[in-house]
């Protein structure tokens, strides 16, 4: 990740520093993966509570930690609001400082295998970031993001949810480059109640799109109609399986691969 210091994510969170500012190079939020010198962030969930963890983080030589409790360890730490609000926070921080295209990819089924082949294309053409395994929730969407660097090229961004609100979250810390809607079909309709609710759900990724962005979308979904007023000012493009002058996902990737390539090359000419 980004190196930031201890005052700077203070300021990022809303939060309140204690203690000595020091630089920080990576952040993490499982305690099994502390190494020395990280920022550990205690998340609250439903049926877990990682204040709890904070005595073992400590023993393995964390160096900061960012709290919903005043707890007043021996080392710095920042008091938030929500330390999971604060983690996406910091993770849409550092994806604004990189130049890196975001390519965020969202749908019923499917996304998880797109997303490993449009990385693995991407990873010929310069240094890519994607979502690990099917971490694609508000917590593992900022958590890919924090891999981010300068030198990074690409990231391909896999965005889930059950439930409303989740997309809309997860792409405006994002801020997608160009947005893949794999498809439409009832999936976790316990949290959507229909297919009509799946398909709001996943318009939500249009909410984070930058301006002249590109949107890749399923025809095949029917639901185009329902997202033309939230996917304004953007180059849309179709596939199909069943419709004919289908525009194919991977082409358009290439394509991206392509324009890149030819602007790397100007610049040299330019040199």
């Amino acid at each position: 990740m980004i190196s930031l210091s201890l005052k700077k994510i203070a300021l990022i969170t809303n939060g309140t520093l204690y203690g000595a500012d020091l630089l920080i190079n990576e952040i993490v939020i499982d305690t099994k993966k502390i190494i020395p010198g990280c920022l550990f962030i205690a998340l609250i969930g439903r049926k877990f509570d990682a204040h709890i963890f904070i005595h073992d983080a400590l023993k393995k030589k964390c160096a900061a930690f960012v709290t919903q409790k005043n707890i007043k360890p021996h080392v710095p730490y920042i008091i938030v609001e929500n330390t999971s609000i604060a983690l996406g926070q910091i993770a849409g921080w550092v994806r604004k400082k990189t130049k890196a295209k975001i390519l965020a990819i969202t749908g019923s089924c499917g996304k998880t295998s797109v997303k490993e082949m449009t990385a693995s294309i991407l990873r010929k053409n310069g240094n890519t970031i994607s979502t690990i395994d099917n971490l694609n929730n508000n917590i593992g969407v900022p958590m890919t993001l924090l891999q981010l660097k300068q030198e990074h090229k690409y990231g391909v961004i896999e965005l889930g949810a059950s439930k409303p609100g989740e997309i809309a979250y997860t792409s405006n810390i994002s801020q997608p480059d160009i947005i893949l809607i794999n498809n439409i079909h009832c999936a976790h309709l316990q949290g959507f109640k229909s297919l009509l609710g799946v398909s709001k759900a996943k318009s939500e990724i249009f909410s984070g799109l930058k301006p002249n962005s590109t949107v890749i979308i399923n025809l095949d979904s029917h639901h185009f109609s329902q997202w033309k007023k939230d996917i304004k000012n953007s180059n849309i493009l179709f596939f199909s399986i069943k419709k004919k002058n289908i525009v194919i996902f991977f082409v358009v990737i290439l394509k991206f691969i392509y324009m890149a390539h030819l602007l790397r090359c100007i610049h040299r000419v330019e040199k």
